[in-house]
């Protein structure tokens, strides 16, 4: 991503660093959806978000408030296909 679109990444980090749960556009900036939800890190099940770089480039992040650490679990600039079928 920093390679093919730094301006739209240092939005992103901007974003995610400053208010993880921001939901002032969530077209964006959101939480993942039923089993994505959440995930398991040290441990603690943490909420996990998706911040929309580009079109289908994508960073997902938990978000760990005791810590006051957002983890990046996911990152790339293709569509996640996880998030193709809905999922329960």
């Amino acid at each position: 991503m920093l390679s093919q679109v730094p301006e739209n990444l240092d939005r992103a980090w901007i974003a995610i660093t400053a208010d993880p749960r921001c939901r002032d556009d969530v077209s964006r900036q959101h939480r993942l959806k039923f089993d994505l939800r959440t995930v398991k890190i040290d441990g603690l099940e943490l909420e996990q978000w998706q911040y929309e770089v580009t079109g289908g480039g994508r960073i997902w992040y938990a978000i760990d408030d005791a810590q006051r650490v957002v983890w990046i679990t996911q990152a790339g600039t293709g569509h996640p296909r996880q998030t193709d079928k809905r999922r329960r």
